[in-house]
């Protein structure tokens, strides 16, 4: 085998290495991208757990939000700040669920379940009332998805 060949040969061998490292590098990206939706499902999912976790374990606060969502002005001060308290909480994951699933983090079937509820939660007069004086602290993207009437619930209030 002559100088030349074994040149030839050297960059053959050197452009299958490069081609190897490529497709490795592929593999490895699309298995950290995996990884890292299923972490942002696993926060989502236990952000939305804690949230329906509140009123379940906490009788009053599951009074407060049945009576809020249907009537806030048959609240007391303290009762409507618990019931704000906790809707702004569930609208913040919610947001936080938005940014991710925008970002290609989250999938689709966990969003539309996700806002689904919140939309929901936001279609009363309690959530309306919240709304209007909470809106202009969230993202100005999450606002107009919220004002928009995608995903909007036909549910009847709780």
């Amino acid at each position: 085998m002559t100088l030349e060949q074994l040149g030839g040969l050297g960059e053959f061998i050197g452009a299958m290495a490069v081609v190897v490292s490529l497709i490795y590098v592929a593999l490895e990206i699309r298995s950290n991208s995996r990884s890292t939706r299923l972490a942002a499902l696993q926060t989502a999912m236990e952000s939305s757990q804690r949230i329906i976790e509140l009123p379940a374990r906490d009788r009053d606060l599951a009074r407060v939000i049945r009576i809020g969502s249907n009537d806030p002005d048959s609240l007391t001060e303290d009762e409507y700040a618990q019931y704000r308290y906790w809707l702004v909480l569930s609208l913040r994951s919610t947001e936080n669920m938005f940014v991710q699933y925008k970002a290609g983090a989250l999938d689709e079937e966990t969003w539309i379940a996700r806002s689904g509820t919140v939309k929901w939660m936001m279609d009363t007069p309690g959530g309306r009332k919240v709304w209007a004086s909470t809106s202009n602290r969230y993202l100005v993207d999450f606002q107009e998805w919220m004002d928009s009437s995608e995903g909007q619930s036909d549910a009847p209030a709780v």
